[in-house]
């Protein structure tokens, strides 16, 4: 079998809802590049098998190939994806170009207190933000106990100091949270189903009401970003976002067909206000991320 690059982290909310005419594929870091869905034949390029268990939601894996660890969820057919994968000797760096987009949300909202992610995985990019913005409140929102548990024993990611981690359904923790985020990061997914689309996006997560409780869950001036994976819909998910939030910016995330989309309900930063910025969060990630590189991939 061929690769389709597409590694994502975590997985929420399986409940179907209600899926409104256009829908919204989200997808959530966390952790490391392009989704790659292997066949089993292939699957000993992602190393020795390290764990293996099968949870409510997805049959689990952990590989290590050296330095490289990865999280992946063995679909139906057999083929292994992979939603994590980290070096071990440089936990902190961020190797998907996708998860590199996500954070390129910083320049539309550099001030980020206190951030949401929808979906753990092995947690790659907690591992980066905790690492470069230390006093950031972090909630992780998981599902999966099996994936929780994963990402602590095998990855080092779990509840503790800035961090929580939380063992919930996405759709529900944002509808009764009383917290506002400056940046919400969605990358979710499941083990493709009758409660997901092709690509293992939760249903839940998929409606236009789902949007509209993300929406209130921003503090002002607050900016969500979402991970999407290729498919026949793309376009549409992309003016569903834009539509539900007034503004949004599309990124690549080559070589992958990945798209980010970063929303916010207010005005959009001018050009030379995000090029203004990217001196000032180069410095401050230490060199970690090249956001002039980010914006040069903006469609």
């Amino acid at each position: 079998m061929g690769s389709v690059n597409r590694e994502s982290s975590g997985q929420q909310s399986r409940g179907p809802g209600v899926v409104a005419p256009v829908l919204l594929a989200v997808a959530l870091l966390a952790a490391a590049g392009a989704l790659v869905v292997w066949s089993m034949s292939a699957a000993r390029t992602l190393g020795e098998l390290e764990h293996e268990e099968v949870s409510a939601f997805s049959r689990i894996r952990v590989r290590r190939d050296g330095d490289v660890r990865a999280l992946t969820f063995v679909r139906d057919d057999g083929q292994e994806v992979v939603q994590s994968r980290v070096n071990l000797t440089m936990p902190h760096t961020l190797t998907s170009p996708y998860a590199r987009a996500m954070f390129g949300s910083y320049l539309y909202q550099p001030s980020t207190p206190r951030v949401l992610m929808v979906g753990l995985g092995g947690g790659a990019m907690v591992r980066f933000l905790t690492h470069h913005e230390p006093r950031v409140l972090i909630d992780a929102v998981e599902i999966d106990p099996a994936v929780v548990r994963v990402a602590d024993e095998y990855f080092s990611v779990r509840s503790g100091g800035n961090v929580r981690v939380h063992t919930a359904d996405a759709v529900a923790f944002v509808e009764s949270t009383a917290d506002r985020y400056d940046l919400i990061l969605m990358d979710a997914f499941l083990r493709p189903s009758s409660g997901t689309d092709a690509t293992g996006v939760p249903a839940g997560l998929k409606t236009l009401a789902f949007l509209g409780r993300l929406k209130r869950a921003l503090a002002p001036g607050g900016v969500v970003a979402f991970n999407l994976n290729e498919h026949a819909s793309m376009a549409e998910d992309i003016a569903a976002v834009a539509a539900a939030f007034g503004h949004a910016a599309v990124y690549r995330c080559l070589p992958s067909d990945n798209r980010v989309v970063i929303a916010t309900e207010g005005a959009m930063p001018t050009d030379d206000e995000l090029r203004a910025r990217i001196g000032g969060l180069d410095a401050r990630f230490g060199g970690a991320l090249s956001f002039a590189e980010v914006l040069r991939n903006r469609e």
